[in-house]
Order: structure tokens, then sequence, then C-alpha cells
């Protein structure tokens, strides 16, 4: 049984190296700064808008608090890994366009050193970036031409965190994270009606790579028999980032280029939340901050902040014949003011969520989905909003691998 699943994860392993190239988004904002910070999560977060500090559970990845680590079975392995798809429209005061996209989305292991020392690893998506803008200037005097504007790439972090259960009731946790992309920008001026003319293209490469470290904290205590509540606080250790630019201008004829390097300093995040939950039930809310205002290396930038909320009911975990009520029903809901302030607007982003989690009868291993529909930017001041739909699928395995049988 065990070959089977390290084949499967292998399967998995080399099938997520390919879908890393895959392109996740088509949003126009993310031409700006270093792309489009994803809702970071997985489907079980996600399904409950989003919910991550003080969020803790023995069979589930929460890898945004370290410190949720020590709630794993202690001799427990817990494999995740999962998809996205986006459906998104686009919508300007004269035009609308819809685009779609899938791709592979995360994979990562959670694991027991010792009791009292647990750790996870594993690789997530930080930013993306992808669009293509059209613009036909109005000058009746020039002769017709127009410009493109393309960009593709974004960021991943590869990270491992650590989690320490100092008390019976306290925690503490800390994660490295290395983030490494690269991000491709193409301008393009075209003449379509003069085939003498050349067209003139600027591109722009941008490497980027850096650390982050992250330490977490969750105070989780037993509230009378039936109870749990957990208080969660992570901050974010603000560390150097690197660029390396290649820059290349050509007018069809001739190609200048040039190179340069320089850091910036990461911005740091605080967040705090805190989870109520029962048998049943489990509440909670999320609040994180992170200060863009101190990076001068992109326009448009501001601080930013989120607030999250999520639900989650399952309706008898001990049922032996209803298969339905040992579901999770999963809803929630988010608003985000993004790092970007564009024409005086600030760039929000909020909407609502819903999730299941499916699980497989007589075993830990579960399948869960999320759908976030949501709304960002504005057509105000000749911006363009973007109405989404975000689909997250994700399987959970989990087993006792450390655990011998005595009997077969």
């Amino acid at each position: 049984m065990k070959i089977k699943k390290l084949l499967l994860i292998t399967i998995i392993l080399f099938g997520f190296k390919i879908g890393l190239g895959q392109k996740n988004t088509f949003s126009p904002y993310s031409r700006y700064g270093i792309g489009e910070v994803v809702q970071q999560g997985y489907a079980t977060n996600l399904g409950m808008g989003g919910i991550a500090r003080g969020f803790r559970k023995n069979n589930t990845l929460n890898y945004l608090n370290p410190a949720s680590y020590t709630a794993q079975d202690t001799n427990s392995f817990i494999f995740d890994v999962g998809l996205t798809g986006n459906l998104s429209s686009f919508q300007t005061e004269t035009n609308n366009q819809s685009r779609k996209t899938v791709a592979l989305d995360h994979i990562a292991i959670g694991f027991p050193v010792i009791r009292w020392w647990k750790s996870s690893i594993g690789i997530a998506p930080y930013s993306h970036v992808g669009y293509d803008i059209q613009i036909t200037p109005q000058t009746p005097d020039v002769e017709e031409h127009y410009y493109r504007y393309q960009g593709n790439g974004g960021l991943r972090q590869f990270y491992i965190g650590n989690a320490f259960e100092l008390a019976q009731s306290f925690s503490i946790g800390q994660k490295y994270s290395y983030i490494i992309g690269s991000i491709t920008y193409n301008n393009i001026v075209i003449w379509p009606n003069d085939d003498n003319s050349k067209n003139l293209i600027y591109s722009e490469e941008k490497i980027l790579s850096g650390s982050v470290f992250n330490l977490g904290a969750q105070y989780h205590k037993k509230i009378g028999e039936n109870y749990d509540l957990t208080l969660g606080v992570t901050y974010d250790i603000p560390l150097n980032m690197s660029i390396e630019e290649n820059y290349a201008y050509t007018n069809g004829l001739d190609t200048i280029s040039d190179e340069s390097s320089h850091n910036f300093r990461f911005p740091e995040k605080v967040g705090v939340g805190f989870s109520f939950q029962s048998n049943k039930f489990l509440f909670g809310a999320d609040f994180s901050y992170q200060d863009w205002s101190t990076v001068d290396e992109f326009k448009y930038l501001q601080n930013s902040y989120s607030i999250n909320t999520g639900f989650e009911y399952t309706p008898d975990r001990q049922a032996l014949r209803s298969y339905w009520k040992h579901i999770n029903y999963r809803i929630g809901g988010f608003y985000n003011q993004s790092y970007l302030k564009m024409e005086g607007e600030p760039i929000k982003n909020y909407g609502i969520t819903f999730g299941l989690g499916l699980p497989i009868k007589y075993q830990k291993t579960k399948f869960n989905i999320s759908c976030q529909l949501g709304k960002r930017g504005t057509i105000e001041n000749n911006l363009i909003e973007t109405n989404y739909a975000t689909i997250n699928f994700n399987i959970t395995f989990f087993d006792f691998w450390f655990l011998q049988q005595k009997y077969q």
C-alpha cells in the first residue's frame, strides 16, 4: 500500500513540475509591482474566506501560521496537492472581455520530528503576472498604429517550517521561505497598414529572489467540555530581495540591450486571528496588514490590509451510515485593500467563498473544494473592473506512516 502511495506522489510531483510554467492569471493589474499577490492558503482555508492565523486542525496543513503544525497527530504523515481554475471577466466603460486559466497550484507535506516538534515543507504560489492589453490611440494626424502590452511570470515560495509545543496550550513556529520567480514585460508599437514599418519592441525581464522569515504563535485552550478557542499571531520579518533586470529595445533592424541588478527591502507583515470550534462547527476571523509604502522599487504602491472571516459546519462526525453528515460545509468572506493605488483609486478586492470537505470513508484522507466569487478594481477614472470565480481543489492524503503493523 505504501509503495502505491509513493508511486502516486512521484507521479503528482512530476505533473506539478510541468505545471509550474502554466499561466495562472490574465489580470491587467498584474502589470504592476511584483504581480497580483494571490490569496494564500489551501482549499480548506480558502473555503472559509482565507482564515489562517487562529486556524488549527490535526488533519490539515496551514502553512500561513507555522505554529499550527503542532496540531498534527504525532505518528501521522500529511501530503497535500492542489490545482486552481479561474474564470475572469474584465470590464471598462466601453468594453468587456473574459479569460479562463487552469494550473497546478501547490504541493506540501507535514510530518512529526518528535512529539513536541512538527515540520512542514512545501511549494506555494506568491504572485502571478499575466496580461495582454491593446490600446489604439485617437490621433488622426498620425499614421495608424496601436500599442500592445504583454506580460507573464510570477513568484513562488519554497518553504520549510517548524513548530514547537512549549506548553499544553501554547505553540510557536517559524517558517523560512525562499521566494523566486521571473517576470517578463513586452511593450510593442505596431503599424498594421505599413509593410515597410518595423514594429518597435521594448522587452524587460525581472528575476526576483529573496528570503522571508515568518514567525507564528498560537494559544489554544479548551473551554468547558465541548469548545476550543485558538488565538494566533504571525509576523513576517522584512529582508532584502534581489532583482536582476535585462532590457532589450529593437526597431526591427537594431537591438540595444542592457542589464542591471539591485536590492529592495521586502515589506514586513503582521497578522492576527482566532477560531472558536466544537465537534460540529468552526468560526474564525483574521486581520493582516503589510507596509508596502516603504518600497520604492515599484510605482503605485500603498499599504495593504485584509479582513477574512469563515464558518464550517459538520453535521455528525460520528454518524455510522450517512456519508453526508461527515462532509464539512464551509462559507466565508474577505475584503482586501491591495498594495496598488492607481489614478487616486485604491484597488480593492472582495468577495464571498464556499467550500466542501469530502472525506473518504473510514479514512482521514479528504478532497477539499473551494470557490471564491469576487470583484477587483473599478471602472472609475478609466480603470478596469474584474469579476472572477476561482475554484481551488486539493487532495489531503493522511496516513499513520510511522506505525508498524503487528498483524497481517
